[in-house]
């Protein structure tokens, strides 16, 4: 599928107290219509300054952009992009922000049609023309029903809770029809449910009209939820991309493991163990097994099989099973006991099988 949005080999340089800071370095980033696609990294990473060169509110130093087939910005062959032309340019991308960003003295409807005030509709002359009066209240009065916000029209944003004032950014962000909307860390200042439901309510916002979604945040249980594709950012550059899928089956670098160590529940699973007195220390013949699998992986009856086939005994201590884009992926911390030989040849057995494992060692002594 050709990209929607193409960054090749971005710079981003400017000065600071006398200092040459570069805040991005020679990113590449393609994303393809139709992705949710997750940009992730802890805080200076330059994943807000990356994203935000696609509509050029944060101009390169050097590389280009391509954005639905355009060239918008060209370090080595210049091209004029501003005044009217990067205003209908933008109104194409739909940005919401951490902070909402609404205009106090302003009503939930008025917030929305604020951003239809320059909005122009093409004849079947060609000619072009704004939006009167009533095309915009039936356009606000719509964008409040698919956010779920059609009965608080009337209210100002002091008397919304957060997540409602969310809801009024997307619908604003949302008002002229944009083919992107980019999310700069929009449910980071929001609680673990509402959090939730605004995800929920960018998935449905993806499945109905076909939006492309940039995700910008720090949290991998963000990306988790509703990315299809991750980057993942450390000190201006991108260290690794790929599917969701197999950034968490098979992640390369340490920063990405760590991050999805913080949604794991597995992973807290073996921390605690390893403070607890609830279990023995392991005998001599022992070894405690952390094994992931995935997809088809779990339909095989694995612990059972190499019970069998190689005289070890199994004792499960924490299983685990969800869904990561519609695909099984499943944990499991177990022991397995017998003789070295045999523990080998359980342990190639896996091996073989493609599946992910990591000897822990001894309760209490190796995990930490």
């Amino acid at each position: 599928m050709t990209a929607i949005i193409e960054l090749n080999n971005l710079s981003v340089q400017f000065h600071q107290k006398g200092r040459l800071i570069t805040a991005v370095k020679d990113a590449t980033l393609h994303i393809e219509k139709g992705d949710i696609y997750g940009v992730i990294g802890y805080s200076g990473a330059g994943k807000s300054t990356l994203v935000r060169t696609i509509n050029l509110l944060q101009k390169p130093t050097t590389g280009q952009i391509v954005v639905n087939g355009e060239v918008i910005f060209d370090s080595e062959n210049p091209v004029q992009f501003t005044g009217q032309k990067l205003r209908e340019f933008r109104q194409k991308i739909g940005m919401i922000f951490q902070h909402f960003n609404l205009l106090s003295e302003k009503t939930v409807f008025e917030n929305v049609v604020f951003a239809l005030q320059h909005t122009q509709t093409q004849e079947e002359n060609g000619k072009k023309r704004y939006l009167t009066k009533q095309e915009k209240a039936e356009k606000v009065n719509h964008l409040l029903t698919l956010v779920d916000l059609a009965d608080l029209a009337d209210k100002y944003p002091a008397q919304l809770s957060g997540g409602q004032k969310q809801r009024v950014a997307i619908a604003r962000a949302l008002a002229n029809d944009p083919e992107i909307l980019i999310s700069d860390e929009g449910t980071s200042a929001l609680d673990p449910k509402t959090t939730n439901q605004i995800l929920d309510l960018l998935k449905s916002l993806h499945e109905k009209l076909g939006i492309t979604v940039v995700l910008i945040t720090h949290e991998m249980q963000v990306v988790k939820e509703i990315a299809n594709k991750v980057a993942v950012m450390q000190n201006g550059e991108i260290i690794e991309q790929n599917s969701l899928i197999d950034i968490f089956a098979q992640p390369k670098e340490v920063l990405t493991k760590q991050f999805i160590e913080t949604t794991s529940s597995v992973n807290r699973f073996i921390a605690g163990l390893s403070k607890t007195d609830l279990l023995a220390q392991l005998e001599d013949d022992e070894e405690l097994i952390h094994l992931d699998y995935s997809g088809t992986e779990l339909a095989d009856p694995v612990v059972s099989d190499i019970t069998k086939k190689f005289d070890v005994t199994t004792n499960i201590f924490y299983g685990n099973v969800e869904l990561l884009q519609g695909q099984p992926f499943g944990s499991l911390v177990l022991t397995i006991k017998g003789t070295t030989e045999h523990r080998q040849a359980a342990k190639a057995y896996l091996a073989e099988r493609h599946l992910q494992y990591e000897v822990l060692g001894k309760i209490g002594k190796a995990v930490k």
